[in-house]
């Protein structure tokens, strides 16, 4: 009987330990921001009041610069495509002279396992279905677009890649 008693005196310490963990708990969730709920947003969160803000930081110089659009009017062509997700590698006219190669190359050392460019006659030898082989498992640092590109883009691309001279 002693025992039982003992027992039922601890637990309600237990309880108040936890009912105070809990309450600290809450009151610590609840002080993040000026009101414990936003029934109104507070004007330097808007994204109107934040288009006044100044710039951030400077653009490294390391950075790849981005180019004017393509020329193509399509939006859904095989050049817009290429120009999109393959010129910055392969370059504008496709020789394998893009700025972000020309960095991979001059500043890591890389070796290019197959040639980069795409007019070359061993690209043209592998065809639309090898072309389209590598753009969907990638090739060393050209990654996959599998999940980027649906089968007709790649199409597209490949397709296009093959037209060129």
């Amino acid at each position: 009987m002693k025992s039982i008693i003992k027992n039922i005196g601890i637990i309600p310490r237990y309880k108040v330990v936890i009912t105070s963990l809990v309450l600290l708990l809450v009151s610590i969730g609840c002080s993040q921001g000026s009101y414990p709920l936003d029934f109104f947003y507070e004007m330097h969160y808007t994204q109107s009041y934040k288009s006044y803000e100044p710039p951030r930081l400077d653009v490294p110089a390391s950075a790849i610069p981005v180019y004017d659009a393509p020329k193509t009017t399509s939006y859904y062509s095989g050049e817009h495509l290429y120009n999109v997700n393959c010129a910055t590698c392969h370059g504008d006219d496709a020789k394998g002279n893009g700025p972000a190669l020309k960095i991979i190359m001059d500043e890591y050392g890389y070796t290019p396992a197959v040639t980069p460019n795409l007019t070359a006659p061993e690209v043209k030898a592998i065809g639309t279905a090898g072309i389209k082989g590598y753009l969907y498992s990638g090739v060393v640092v050209m990654p996959s677009f599998k999940n980027m590109l649906n089968e007709e883009e790649m199409d597209m691309i490949s397709e296009y890649v093959m037209s060129l001279d």
